[in-house]
C-alpha cells in the first residue's frame, strides 16, 4: 500500500499575510494540495512516537466554522478554511520541519498537528490561539453570528511497548480535545477577570464626535462613544461588548459607560445635546430611574431635555410592550429618542414608529460612497419620509467624503456626522467650519 508524503511545515505555499489579504478580497487562493487525514500518515507517526519516546499534539478546533457553510454555502466557507490551511502551514517560528500538519477527518476543520519536540507545549497553544483569533475574526465577522471562536489544545503521551500504538495515538487525541475544552475555559475565564478588573477600576474613556447642521455646519450636539483601556486588546468597543456578552457583564459595562459618558460631559455647551447609547435592559437600572437620574445629570450640569438616549430597535426587546412602559417614563421626564442605525436591518417600520422617536440616525455603512449607490439613496430617502411623516429628523452617520455630504444636502437629509468634519476626541471641541467649504479643510477626508 503506497502511503501519500505528509503535508510537513516546511511546505508553505502561502505566506500567512498574503493569505489574508487574498482572503478578505473573496479570492483566497487554496493550498495545492489538501491537507490530508491523520489515518494516512499511521506509519510515520507511529515511527516518530518510537524514535522520539513520545508524541505530542496540538489539537486546533475551528468546528465553529460549520456554521459559514450551513448559512452561506460551501464557496464561503472554502475560502475561510484555505487561509486557516495556510495559517497553519506556516509555522516556521513554532513548529519544525519534522512536524506533522493533518486533519482529524478529510476536508474536517479540526486539525492536528504532531509534533517531533514536546518543549512548552501550553505557550505554542496560547500564541496559536492569539494568532488564529486576530488573522481570522475579521473575516469571518460578516458570517457569524458571534466571535470566531477556535479551541486550541495540546497533549503528551509516552511510548509504551506494552501498549498498541493506534491505541496510544487515540488516547492522545483525546487528552489534546479535552486540553483544547479546558483552554477554552481558560481562556475565557481569563478574559471575565480582566473585564472585570476594567468596570472595577472604571478603565475606560469616553470620547466626542460632533453632530452638525449640515446646511449651516454649526454643532447640534454630541455622540458619545466608549473606549477601552488604550492600546490593550479591549480598546476597541466591540471586543468589549462582545467579551461582555458571553461573561453576562452587560449590564455592569453600559451602566459604567452611561455614567462615566455623563460625568465627562459636564462641560457641554449650552443649547448642545449629548447622544448616549444604551441597552434595553438599562432602563430598569434603578440608579436610573426618577429623581436620582435628574439629580445625578443635574450634579453635572446636564438635563434631561439635554439627553438623547440612542436605541438599537434590533437588540433583542423581550417585552416590547413593558419597554415601551418604561421609555415612555423616560420620554415623560423630557429625554429624547434616538434609533440607531437604521437601514442595518429591522424587524418592521411600526415597532419604530411606536418608540416616538426624535431623531433616526442612518447607519453609516448606508452612507458610505451613498453618491454611487442608487439603492442607498432610494433608501435614505424612504427613511427621511418616514421621519417627516412621525416629526422625527435624520442623523447620516460616518460621513467621510465631500460627495457623500452634496449627496446627503441633496436629499434634504438636515443632520450628520464622520470624520470629514471631525474625529471622535476626548473633549467637547467643535469643529469651525462654518467660514470655508468642506474642500478647502485640510485632512478631512481619511482613508
Amino acid at each position: 500500500m503506497s502511503i501519500a508524503k505528509p503535508a510537513v511545515i516546511g511546505n508553505v505555499f502561502e505566506a500567512a499575510e498574503r493569505a489574508q489579504s487574498l482572503a478578505e478580497s473573496t479570492k483566497v487562493r487554496s493550498a495545492r494540495e489538501p491537507i490530508r487525514c491523520y489515518r494516512e500518515y499511521a506509519d510515520e507517526i507511529h515511527e516518530m512516537l518510537a524514535e522520539n519516546r513520545c508524541l505530542a499534539l496540538l489539537y486546533v478546533d475551528a468546528s465553529n466554522l460549520a456554521q459559514i457553510e450551513h448559512d452561506y454555502g460551501n464557496l464561503i466557507h472554502d475560502q475561510v478554511r484555505s487561509l486557516l490551511t495556510n495559517l497553519m502551514l506556516n509555522k516556521p517560528s513554532e513548529f519544525r520541519r519534522d512536524d506533522l500538519v493533518t486533519v482529524s477527518e478529510p476536508e474536517g476543520d479540526t486539525f492536528l498537528v504532531f509534533l517531533s519536540g514536546a518543549a512548552d507545549l501550553e505557550g505554542m497553544a496560547d500564541r496559536i490561539h492569539a494568532d488564529l483569533t486576530r488573522h481570522l475574526s475579521r473575516m469571518t465577522s460578516p458570517y457569524l453570528k458571534g466571535k470566531f471562536k477556535v479551541g486550541v489544545g495540546y497533549s503528551l503521551v509516552l511510548h509504551n511497548p506494552l501498549i498498541n500504538e493506534e491505541r496510544l495515538v487515540l488516547q492522545l487525541i483525546d487528552d489534546a480535545r479535552a486540553m483544547s475544552r479546558f483552554q477554552e475555559y481558560r481562556i475565557a475565564a481569563k478574559s471575565k477577570e480582566l473585564l472585570q478588573r476594567i468596570i472595577l477600576k472604571e478603565d475606560v474613556r469616553t470620547i466626542f464626535q460632533p453632530i452638525l447642521d449640515l446646511t449651516s455646519l454649526e454643532t447640534i450636539g454630541f455622540e458619545a462613544l466608549t473606549r477601552g483601556p488604550q492600546a490593550a486588546p479591549y480598546e476597541s468597543p466591540q471586543v468589549m461588548f462582545d467579551l461582555a456578552s458571553e461573561a453576562n457583564l452587560q449590564f455592569e459595562l453600559d451602566r459604567l459607560c452611561r455614567r462615566r459618558a455623563f460625568s465627562n460631559a459636564s462641560r457641554l455647551k449650552q443649547g448642545r445635546k449629548l447622544f448616549v447609547n444604551l441597552l434595553p435592559t438599562t432602563l430598569r437600572d434603578p440608579e436610573f430611574q426618577g429623581e436620582r437620574i435628574v439629580g445625578f445629570l443635574e450634579q453635572n450640569g446636564l438635563s434631561p431635555s439635554r439627553i438623547v438616549l440612542e436605541i438599537t430597535e434590533r437588540l433583542a426587546i423581550e417585552n416590547y410592550d413593558l419597554f415601551l412602559d418604561a421609555l415612555k417614563k423616560f420620554t415623560d421626564m423630557g429625554f429624547s429618542i434616538a434609533i440607531d442605525d437604521m437601514g442595518a436591518g429591522y424587524s418592521g417600520l411600526e415597532k419604530i414608529v411606536r418608540l416616538n422617536p426624535r431623531y433616526l440616525k442612518f447607519d453609516l455603512m448606508m452612507v458610505r460612497d451613498i453618491h454611487t449607490s442608487f439603492v442607498k439613496r432610494e433608501m435614505l430617502k424612504a427613511i427621511h419620509a418616514l421621519s417627516t411623516n412621525i416629526g422625527a429628523d435624520v442623523i447620516a452617520e460616518g460621513v467621510e467624503q465631500v460627495e457623500e455630504l452634496d449627496t446627503l444636502l441633496e436629499l434634504g437629509i438636515p443632520y450628520g456626522q464622520g470624520y470629514l468634519f471631525a474625529r471622535p476626541q476626548e473633549r467637547l471641541t467643535e469643529p469651525n467650519l462654518g467660514h470655508q467649504t468642506i474642500p478647502e479643510v485640510p485632512g478631512l477626508i481619511v482613508d
